[in-house]
Formats: structure tokens, C-alpha cells, sequence
């Protein structure tokens, strides 16, 4: 029996926490400039119902792979639109928990430092998940929340489902990843 190989470990440098939250906040703005024109969304294409429902779904995936980034965008401007009917300091809060999410979860490549200590991916989400209880539950904004992002995410359906999406091209990449084309490459 041959002995198995050593496990592969790996070494991260640690970096200051400035040093990654703007990281995180340099992809953040990265993701955000990928956005599609608006003309682009509203004026161009053609408008029309499917012919089938596998046309349909077809139609309703390459909108939002397309348009992903200009959709997100609509849902929060949706979501802040019905905080602030909750009261300004909702949206302030709700907003500052949303930032604190976009910079420690989902834009973030290195691993937290605080006080020489390393900060486990577990214990961010656990932090996060409670301050976004604590902000909804401090604000009693729950059900305009989620008035708001249902909303958005309507008039996001409504666009990807009526919008025809014949004339879009996605990069080869973005087809790949949004699972519009196979590959074996992955």
C-alpha cells in the first residue's frame, strides 16, 4: 500500500482590514461599471410576448444574464424607494448592514484580520445575518422591505420575460457561467 500524499496547504498573508475593505470596495465598483446601458435596456429590442414556454425560459435566462447587473440595480433602487416611505433612518440603517455585506461577504478576497487575529468566513456571515436581523427588527421595516425588492424583482420578470433577447450577445464566458451553453472545460 503506498503511503497517500501530504495534504496541500495553504498560506495567506494576512492584510490589514483598510487593505481589504477597499479591495472589496474596488470590486464592488468593478461589478457595478459592468452595467448595461439603460438606453439599452428600456429603448432597444423588441417587446413581445413568447411563442412557447421553452422560448420563454430561454428568453427570461439570457435577460437576466444579460442584464444582471442593470436588474440588481432596479431591485435595490425599488427596496430604498419603499425604506424611505418607512422613514429616512430605515434606509440609512438597512443601507449601511446592505454595504457592510457587499464588503465583508460578497466582495471580499482575503481573509479579515482584527487584531491579529483571522476572522473565519462562518463568523462573518454569523455577524452579518445578525445585524440585518437587528437593523430590520430596529427599524420595523420588514414588510416595506420586502414590498420593495417584490416590486423590483416583478418589473425585472416582466422585462425578461416580454423583452425579446434575439439580438443580445453574451461573451463567451458569461454564456458559459450563466449555463446558456455547455462546456466540459469546467
Amino acid at each position: 500500500m503506498t503511503p497517500s500524499p501530504p495534504p496541500i496547504t495553504y498560506i495567506s498573508i494576512p492584510l490589514p482590514t483598510n487593505d481589504v475593505v477597499s479591495r472589496s470596495i474596488h470590486n464592488l465598483t468593478t461589478a457595478i461599471s459592468s452595467h448595461r446601458p439603460w438606453s439599452e435596456l428600456i429603448f432597444s429590442g423588441d417587446f413581445s410576448l413568447p411563442e412557447s414556454f421553452s422560448s420563454l425560459l430561454l428568453r427570461s435566462k439570457t435577460n437576466f444574464n444579460y442584464f444582471f447587473v442593470n436588474y440588481t440595480i432596479i431591485v435595490s433602487t425599488c427596496a430604498a424607494f419603499a425604506l424611505i416611505t418607512a422613514s429616512p433612518v430605515a434606509l440609512i440603517v438597512v443601507g449601511a448592514i446592505i454595504a457592510l455585506w457587499l464588503i465583508f461577504h460578497f466582495f471580499r478576497e482575503d481573509p479579515l484580520i482584527l487584531w491579529s487575529f483571522q476572522v473565519g468566513d462562518r463568523t462573518v456571515l454569523l455577524f452579518l445575518v445578525l445585524a440585518f436581523v437587528w437593523a430590520i427588527w430596529f427599524t420595523n421595516s420588514a414588510v416595506n422591505l420586502a414590498v420593495g425588492v417584490s416590486v423590483g424583482l416583478l418589473l425585472c420578470i416582466i422585462h425578461a420575460v416580454f423583452r425579446n433577447s434575439d439580438e443580445l450577445f453574451l461573451e463567451e464566458d458569461d454564456a458559459i457561467n450563466g449555463g446558456l451553453i455547455g462546456s466540459n472545460l469546467r
